[in-house]
């Protein structure tokens, strides 16, 4: 697989997943300010947000800074407290990216830690390649030290429901080893097509995979190489 972001047709999204998930929380309304200038200021920093998780450039260094400058603007709104004050290192998670399963062969592994104006987030990731033109990408990203993991309303957003069904595919969520999660496919050709999967460990850590032209049973395969039980384990784990 060639070390492009277009291969799954929106740029980036997964390497942002802190912003996209503080981009659901926010269009969802889970966020409740009384005053009218203050409402009218966080909907353009929502805009904002929104255009970041569409927009960021293919650099993770970029996009983590991206992310939290545009997170600071709305965080004084959030009155939510850290899980912790700094993230764990993206390399410790390199441990979670299996070389192969289903098929599928690591290709390349990367990730950064980091952040701005107080806003720090840790992203790894890994992509992978398989027969019939199978591609997949997983992220594991630790969101702990973002203000929105203590701020009223995350719970709620979590226990969002979602059961949408056509003869093209699916879009649901689920329950996951114990933990929320988000199940999308879409076919293009008899039993493959485009297959997404998330899930939230411990409210603290977001897992990740995004993939085409593979089945759903691959891509559950990979995701069952991913050892939940241990990444649960870091929840309180503060990064140096």
């Amino acid at each position: 697989m060639s070390r492009n972001r277009h291969f799954l047709g929106r740029p980036s999204r997964r390497i942002a997943l802190a912003g996209a998930l503080f981009c659901g929380l926010t269009s969802a309304g889970c966020i409740i300010i009384d005053d009218a200038e203050a409402r009218d200021e966080a909907e353009e920093v929502r805009e904002d947000l929104r255009d970041a998780a569409d927009d960021i450039a293919a650099s993770i260094t970029d996009a983590v800074e991206e992310i939290g400058e545009h997170m600071s603007d709305f965080a004084g709104e959030l009155g939510g407290e850290t899980l912790v004050d700094r993230p764990i290192h993206f390399r410790e998670f390199y441990d979670f990216l299996p070389e192969r399963a289903a098929g599928l062969r690591r290709t390349s592994r990367e990730g950064t830690t980091g952040g701005a104006l107080g806003f720090h987030m840790s992203v790894a990731e890994a992509e992978y390649e398989g027969s019939g033109a199978a591609e997949v990408e997983i992220s594991i990203a630790d969101i702990g030290a973002m203000p929105v993991i203590g701020s009223e309303g995350f719970l709620d957003w979590l226990d969002l429901s979602v059961d949408e069904e056509s003869d093209r595919g699916w879009a649901r969520t689920i329950e996951y080893e114990g933990y929320p999660a988000m199940e999308e496919f879409r076919r293009t050709r008899g039993d493959r097509g485009r297959a997404e999967f998330t899930w939230f460990v411990e409210s603290r850590f977001v897992v990740a995979l995004e993939g085409r032209n593979l089945t759903i049973d691959e891509l559950h395969e990979l995701r069952d190489a991913i050892d939940t039980d241990a990444l649960a384990d870091l929840r309180d784990r503060e990064g140096g």
